[in-house]
């Protein structure tokens, strides 16, 4: 699915009330696009770069035209609003059982073959009640940093706040072993928690 479907009539209609032609101004910065994914390190895997660079080229624009403030808190609703429904479909939240096995297994084949598979992720642990894992390597963070918006790296780790929380959530709970453990807050690494809930 493009998720662009689903993330351009939001972006639209909240630009709306910053400005009084959207469809222009978002029309403007995909025919101007190509220069700026010219500026892209080619280290970058060209679908990591297919799927950020719009939004990071409708970021660099609304800024100017808007300031940074707002420009940052509308992409975070865009990038949220795409990043929850990307995560849904790849994780087949809708297809699958929600168990806490499916979601350990999914986690690992997402991280092979999803929009994380360029992501350098190690398991930690699996039991039956509790699921680690550490990501090393972010090419999200990597990227968005040598563009000079590290500031949009804790909005993808936002995605997955709300995404595992919502999974099951009077089952299992998600955390990162406390605030500031991952590598957009400088840290080496990000740590993955899940643990199932007690009951009674």
């Amino acid at each position: 699915m493009d998720i662009r479907k689903v993330t351009t009539p939001v972006l639209l209609h909240m630009l709306g009330s910053e400005m009084k032609f959207p469809f222009l101004f978002l029309l403007k910065c995909k025919l101007t696009l190509n220069g700026f994914k010219k500026t892209i390190d080619p280290r970058f895997p060209e679908e990591l770069v297919e799927l950020a660079v719009l939004p990071l080229w409708v970021y660099v624009n609304l800024k100017k035209k808007i300031g940074q403030k707002r420009a940052f808190e509308i992409m975070r609703v865009v990038i949220l609003t795409g990043g929850i429904s990307s995560w849904n479909l790849t994780y087949k939240a809708a297809e699958r059982e929600r168990s806490f096995a499916n979601l350990c297994d999914t986690e690992i084949e997402v991280n092979k073959l999803g929009f994380t598979r360029w992501n350098t992720l190690e398991v930690v642990e699996r039991t039956a009640k509790r699921f680690e894992v550490k990501v090393t390597k972010c090419l999200y963070h990597e990227l968005m940093t040598s563009l000079g918006f590290p500031e949009l790296t804790p909005i993808v780790c936002q995605i997955d706040n709300a995404a595992f929380n919502s999974y099951l959530p009077d089952k299992i709970l998600f955390n990162r072993g406390g605030p500031g453990h991952r590598i957009s807050d400088g840290k080496r690494e990000c740590n993955f928690i899940w643990e199932t809930r007690n009951e009674g």
